[in-house]
């Protein structure tokens, strides 16, 4: 059985920062600082896309890390937009608010449980989370939208994350950048 000290880890620790600032994004939301949760949820996002590339250097448990970094992007990137929306432009219509905001984080939780499931190296299956929820904290600060337009971008978050559409994943999207910079390099050499 192992200690807890075998866990501290550069990965986990960035892991766990992002956790951290996802509950603070949440104290934010819910005192109306939407600048300031937008913020938060921007260093989220950060961390969370370091942390993996920490973990393959550093080695450790990655089971362990794997499942601190869902539970950390369910908070930063499920549970804060889903807040910020329904504290927001959902609260008007009640219900109908609440279930779009249920629908987001729970589509969010289940993009999550399934990416371990079925990991792709070329493209991720579903929007990610931190995309979806990074992308409705951003509308929520630069477009102010009210109630309908909240609905649908809640929504199609929502089922662009647990569908079965291919995105990019940064090491396919860095890839296709180099190769199309090297034939754009090519081109313009030969004249």
């Amino acid at each position: 059985m192992s200690r807890i000290r075998d866990f501290v880890t550069p990965a986990n620790a960035m892991t766990s920062a992002s956790l951290v600032t996802g509950f603070l994004a949440i104290i934010a939301v819910v005192e109306a600082n939407l600048i300031q949760a937008v913020a938060l949820v921007s260093l989220a996002a950060i961390l969370d896309s370091c942390d993996g590339p920490v973990a393959r250097r550093t080695g450790g448990d990655r089971a362990f890390g794997t499942n601190l970094d869902s539970l950390a992007d369910l908070v930063s990137f499920g549970v804060v937009p889903a807040m910020a929306l329904y504290l927001g432009p959902l609260h008007a219509p009640p219900v109908l608010g609440l279930i779009a905001c249920l629908a987001f984080l729970l589509a969010g939780a289940w993009r999550l449980a399934r990416f371990p499931i079925v990991k792709r190296t070329s493209h991720f299956l579903g929007l990610p989370i931190p995309v979806a929820g990074v992308s409705v904290m951003y509308a929520l600060v630069l477009w102010s939208p009210g109630p309908v337009a909240a609905l649908l971008i809640a929504v199609i978050a929502s089922a662009l994350m647990v569908s079965t559409m291919p995105f990019p994943t940064l090491h396919a999207a860095r890839r296709s950048t180099a190769t199309l910079r090297v034939q754009y390099e090519r081109r313009f050499r030969r004249r």
